[in-house]
């Protein structure tokens, strides 16, 4: 008779297996391997919680998890050795519950049950099960305070070894269980001792489909903002473990239903013995408490809702708390992460930040950017041959004396109304609002609604433009019209990454379409100057769909260092006409006319670079710029640690 698999199997093992008197000398034999049987539906129903919650906990997790920690490593670092990580955890694991799987299966011995273990194999493996979503429930609830915990030695650890043991606060132990889990689970469905082979070909079967469908889950899956996305995964762990608890108690009163059945007969009864006795007791003791750790899951969840500051979009002593000389004003965790605004008192300025970035900034005094960079963008407009240029327009002015006016005046700065501008990444909106003002009309393309939000309330960006479209910035320039725009000013930098589609050859091609035959578009990329190869690699990109490519960097003092790049191409020759008596027009001491004026001293050189035969176009195939850039993520993460003390960055 089988023992230990279900009802029908661990009621005679229940009675020690003895069935001849016991003063009858008898030789021991071997057991037969008992005869396979299907788990009972109840059993069943648990083990297709395990395989569904488990896919659904690491999918969603392994966007989850780097989304979470942007705010303080920047959106590239937090992937560094994250699939790596996935993958030891889930098999250390598989490893873990396949030995605990054969513990079970050591507990079924007849002389090991005759010494007090009443339990079923079906038993066991749910029990288990729900012990591992107990587990990452209350890890998953108690996550935000625990990694928040770890961001406070970010310093001290860096950005990419603080990165990696912050995941293994916030997702590796979750992995692991899951891996746990859905091992116990396919050895419990491949459970057939009669047949190994069949047995091992049924096992490594079922693992290979959940490892295909937790591929299949990351690719569709979309995560949840944050802090309620951690509380919304372990409620749903919770949930999977309440369900199997009452799953696995239904089982349970089904097998000591029929364990009493069989054990009715009174010589039966005398055999128990008093370890039998005690680990009924126990495990009836055990039973009573097993739905306590559901109740500490909740309670952890919303004491981690009400208290941690990520669980909230509003404003509270908690989102600023360490930054005596920062005042937060606007917080929106948004579909790019973070948004927040802030003054700072100390040298009266305020900022944008998105993740672990700055994307705008002024001086409140005068509303100027505090990024010269951003006025790079200007020169779109002083180039020479086009009809923007206020140098040609003077020279084709005549006074009514047949002179030419010898003063350019700011009128001369200012368009006619025809031309049209398109930016591309909005920031706090410098370049599209200098563009407005010159009588530009311009569209802006922006991903996310917070950051326009807080560009229209909190710097000023006018409400009047010509069109502001909220969506993926590829597929705006894909569906856009052609000869539709003069300038383009694409500059989409933040976290310490570009978007690599934005970079492709395809992405430029489409660029190209949409500019008028005399168009000029102006690229920001933020780099190291002495990274001859991706700057030869997106210069070679940008010269295979316009013939004339020229870059600036916002400064050379040091080439090994983050900076800012403008790249400047057209299907027509590049000169431009930036006079003194242009940046007199500007206003000599702007910050405008001062960075214009130097831009020129800046340029770097790309001949040799575009040249290189072992230079190729990036392509949507072949984009590297992901992999390139974790060395540049390192630079620009203790570039921004540099600008502002890690206070500034811990408060999001």
């Amino acid at each position: 008779m089988v023992t230990g698999v279900s009802k029908r199997q661990g009621v005679s093992t229940a009675l020690t297996g003895s069935s001849q008197p016991e003063d009858t000398p008898t030789r021991r034999r071997s057991p037969k391997p008992p005869r396979a049987v299907g788990p009972p539906i109840p059993v069943l129903i648990s083990i297709f919680i395990a395989f569904t919650s488990t896919n659904i906990l690491v999918s969603s997790l392994i966007r989850l998890g780097p989304q979470y920690l942007e705010p303080v490593y920047g959106n590239v670092l937090p992937y560094w050795g994250l699939f790596h990580g996935t993958v030891i955890s889930l098999v250390l694991g598989g490893v873990i519950g396949f030995r605990y799987w054969h513990h079970i299966l050591a507990t079924m011995d007849p002389d090991y049950k005759a010494k007090g273990n009443p339990l079923t194999i079906d038993t066991k493996t749910s029990r288990a099960i729900a012990v591992a979503f107990d587990v990452a429930a209350i890890l998953t609830a108690l996550a935000p305070p625990r990694v928040r915990y770890m961001f406070r030695w970010s310093d001290a650890l860096g950005p990419v070894w603080g990165s990696l043991l912050a995941q293994c606060m916030l997702t590796f132990p979750v992995f692991f269980l899951g891996g746990f889990a859905a091992t116990i689970s396919a050895a419990r469905i491949s459970y057939n001792p009669q047949s190994p082979m069949r047995q091992t070909a049924i096992f490594v079967t079922v693992l290979s489909t959940m490892c295909l469908l937790l591929w299949v889950g990351q690719q569709l899956s979309s995560a949840h903002h944050g802090c309620y996305g951690l509380l919304i995964n372990a409620g749903y762990a919770m949930l999977s473990s309440l369900i199997i608890k009452l799953l696995t108690g239904h089982q349970e009163n089904i097998d000591t239903a029929a364990a009493s059945e069989a054990l009715r007969d009174t010589q039966a009864r005398k055999a128990k013995t008093p370890d039998a006795q005690a680990s009924e007791l126990y495990d009836r003791q055990l039973r009573k408490l097993r739905f306590v750790p559901n109740v500490a899951c909740a309670l952890f969840a919303l004491t981690t809702l009400f208290t941690d500051p990520t669980c909230t979009n509003s404003l509270s002593a908690r989102s600023s708390i360490d930054m005596p000389t920062f005042h937060t004003l606007f917080r929106n965790e948004s579909i790019t992460g973070w948004v927040t605004v802030v003054d700072e008192t100390k040298r009266d300025m305020r900022l944008m930040r998105s993740g672990h970035s700055l994307i705008g900034g002024h001086w409140k005094s005068t509303e100027e950017s505090i990024f010269g960079i951003f006025y790079f963008a200007d020169a779109v407009r002083l180039v020479q041959g086009r009809k923007s240029n206020p140098e040609d327009k003077r020279r084709r002015m005549t006074m009514t004396d047949g002179e030419q006016p010898r003063r350019l005046t700011k009128d001369l700065l200012i368009g006619d109304g025809s031309e049209r501008a398109l930016q591309i990444g909005l920031g706090i909106g410098v370049s599209a609002h200098s563009l407005h003002r010159q009588n530009v009309r311009v569209d802006v393309v922006e991903i996310d609604p917070a950051v326009y939000d807080a560009a229209v309330r909190f710097f000023n960006l006018p409400r009047n433009l010509n069109a502001v479209h909220l969506m993926d910035g590829r597929r705006f320039i894909d569906e856009a019209p052609v000869d539709t725009y003069d300038y383009i000013i694409h500059d989409v930098f933040t976290g310490g990454s570009v978007p690599a589609s934005l970079f492709s050859q395809s992405a430029v091609t489409q660029l190209r379409r949409i500019l008028k035959s005399d168009g000029i578009l102006a690229m920001n990329y933020v780099g190291v100057p002495n990274d001859k190869r991706t700057l030869a690699h997106v210069a070679h990109t940008l010269h295979t769909a316009f013939p004339h490519v020229r870059c600036f960097a916002e400064t050379v003092d040091d080439m090994d260092s983050m900076v800012n790049m403008m790249f400047f191409v057209s299907a027509k020759t590049i000169a431009f006409d930036i006079t003194s008596d242009v940046l007199q027009a500007m206003g000599i001491n702007t910050i405008c006319a001062r960075v214009l004026s130097e831009m020129q001293q800046n340029e770097l050189d790309l001949v040799g670079l575009m040249d290189d035969p072992n230079v190729h176009p990036i392509t949507d195939e072949w984009n590297p710029l992901p992999e390139w850039q974790v060395s540049t993520a390192v630079k620009h993460w203790h570039t921004m640690r540099g600008l502002f003390p890690t206070a500034y960055w811990l408060n999001y």
